[in-house]
């Protein structure tokens, strides 16, 4: 093949790496709270940890502060309430799957629902 057909696969190539980036990017949508498996993070008065990961799943622990901690189990795609508030786990990633997910792995985003 000549030096057309290369430079053709090759602009192909680079256009698929940049969709694919780009769909990549679109996962986590602006204004979602990144959290890494055990490390707390403060979100509207709240201090979250993600815990018990799974390949779609988390563990949602949030403390005030002042009460006991309270917990919500999530699924991507569905939203949860924990201490009055509302959250949507939109994405997790974890290393393993099944049964051997490695925990610590784990990183999750939720969206604040309200």
């Amino acid at each position: 093949m000549g030096r057309g057909g290369r430079g053709f696969r090759s602009a192909l190539v680079v256009g698929l790496v940049a969709l694919l980036a780009a769909c990549g990017g679109q996962d986590v949508p602006e204004g979602a709270v990144h959290l890494k498996a055990g490390e707390p993070v403060e979100v509207d008065g709240l201090t979250l940890t993600a815990a018990n990961f799974g390949e779609d799943s988390i563990s949602l622990i949030a403390s005030d502060g002042q009460d006991f901690d309270d917990a919500v189990d999530l699924t991507v795609g569905r939203s949860g309430e924990v201490k009055g508030k509302s959250f949507e786990l939109v994405k997790v990633e974890v290393e393993g799957s099944g049964d051997d997910v490695v925990e610590e792995s784990g990183q999750a985003w939720v969206l604040p629902a309200g």
